[in-house]
């Protein structure tokens, strides 16, 4: 789902065109990258590169394969994505001066600092009590939802199935205990702070009573208009060194700022006509709360409309229970050759609106 599957769909219509003896109706320019997963560290050089460049410049905008289709049917328009920072907080008694400089037995805890603590102590500060971002100064330039915003989540709040939301992230409550409109705001409009990993010392069966000189906690910040990738990390380590936690080391890997489109854009329009005219009432929302580097093209230089399009469900993306549906029990839902006909439909409608 995330992303073989919906690139499978989108490169299978471009075979099944050819195939039926027809051509391509609208030029295409073809970018891909393989390092979505870790904040897409070079991306932005491929699009520097003046070949990839000047192709981009002659396009009306970009749009990547998708399959935003829940198990009910319904399907989801984007208009935009969160941004993100991947990043590293490394604790060492080196760094620390303080604490053991190499795995020792955990009876000199009794006598040494612990640099996995002074790890889980930062990392405390990072949250309220609530598990809300409290990173001085982070998401002080968040935009709040614009009148049209909180429309559109109005009716998306109507049209999408709470549900089934809860089914598929296997939940029973939402934080803070809100309401399905009220959740929605959140998810698209609040920046956050989330741990992806903790790594300190034996990690294996049972126990084994060492004192880790060394602690790793694998963070990702989600970004939202108008905060950027620069501005968040600068945040991060301004805050740790305010609460004498500057020893921490902040390594990012990569991420990158958020991404905004008009409704009005013409790849958006051809996404919402080719679907209205297949009988599916899409349902249109400001941003997606996942993450892209669709900065790449909607930022100067290359300033274009960017979007996600494709019939089909999946979900569980970077899990091991990540899936793409090929043959679907309800029949509102796209089967494979559904999901490649989206793709060959949407190629069609952009020529036909003058894409």
């Amino acid at each position: 789902m995330n992303q073989k599957g919906p690139e499978a769909a989108f490169l299978a219509a471009l075979h099944a065109i050819r195939g039926a003896g027809k051509k391509i109706p609208v030029n295409l320019v073809l970018v891909a990258e393989g390092e979505e997963e870790i904040g897409s560290p070079h991306f932005r050089q491929v699009v520097a590169h003046p070949e990839v460049s000047a192709a981009l410049k002659r396009t009306i905008g970009v749009f990547m394969p998708s399959a935003f289709q829940d198990p009910d049917g319904s399907v989801s328009i984007f208009l935009g994505a969160k941004g993100v920072v991947e990043c590293e907080l490394v604790a060492s008694g080196e760094k620390w001066g303080r604490g053991p400089t190499k795995d020792v037995h955990s009876s000199n805890r009794a006598r040494l600092d612990s640099p996995a603590f002074h790890l889980v102590q930062a990392l405390a500060t990072l949250v309220n009590a609530d598990g809300d971002p409290a990173i001085d100064g982070f998401g002080r330039e968040a935009k709040p939802a614009t009148a049209a915003e909180r429309a559109m989540l109005d009716e998306a709040a109507t049209k999408l199935s709470e549900a089934t939301a809860m089914s598929l992230l296997g939940t029973k409550r939402w934080a803070h205990d809100l309401p399905w409109r009220a959740t929605l705001e959140r998810f698209m409009f609040t920046p956050t702070v989330n741990i992806e990993g903790l790594v300190a010392g034996y990690t294996g069966p049972g126990g084994k009573t060492v004192m880790p000189h060394r602690a790793v906690a694998k963070l990702d910040l989600r970004l939202v208009p108008d905060m950027t990738y620069d501005g968040a990390i600068a945040a991060l380590k301004a805050h740790l060194a305010k609460r004498g936690f500057g020893d921490i080391e902040v390594n990012p890997s990569g991420g990158y700022d958020p991404t905004t489109t008009s409704a009005d854009a013409p790849i958006i329009k051809a996404m919402l006509a080719v679907l209205r005219r297949s009988g599916i009432d899409p349902v249109l929302l400001p941003r997606l709360a996942g993450s892209y580097p669709g900065y790449v093209f909607t930022n100067p230089p290359i300033s274009l409309a960017a979007g996600h399009y494709g019939l089909g469900h999946g979900s569980g993306a970077h899990a091991p229970d990540e899936y793409f549906v090929i043959e679907p029990s309800n029949p509102k839902v796209s089967s494979w050759d559904g999901a490649v006909a989206s793709h060959v439909a949407y190629l069609y409608e952009l020529a036909a609106s003058g894409g």
